[in-house]
């Protein structure tokens, strides 16, 4: 879904692409439950096309263990064409991640 605020985005995006326009927000949320270990780990930035502005976790409304949302805000800075690489893994453990999440952000004035 795109609008004058932006693109959001969520793990069904995983390997495809989309644009925004100079000034514009990705908003990206997906799964993550950090009372497993699992978290969610930026292992490429998608600049210099986007600047990354804040992320939060969004805990579960109720439920001991149970996982939330990690949601990230880039805002899109320069015309430039990048890549947005996330691992989702124990960063305790010396594994391959247990997911990935890859998306191409294009910027156009």
């Amino acid at each position: 879904m795109t609008d004058e605020a932006g693109q959001l985005v969520d793990q069904s995006f995983d390997g495809r692409e989309v644009g925004l326009r100079i000034g514009q927000s990705l908003l990206l949320s997906l799964p993550e439950n950090p009372t497993t270990g699992f978290t969610w780990e930026l292992h490429e930035s998608p600049a210099p096309a986007c600047a990354l502005r804040d992320t939060t976790f969004d805990p579960p409304a109720a439920g001991v263990g149970r996982g939330g949302t990690r949601r990230w805000r880039f805002e899109a800075v320069q015309p430039a064409t990048s890549t947005l690489a996330l691992v989702y893994r124990r960063a305790s453990e010396n594994r391959p991640p247990a997911r990935r999440f890859r998306l191409t952000v294009r910027v156009v004035e």
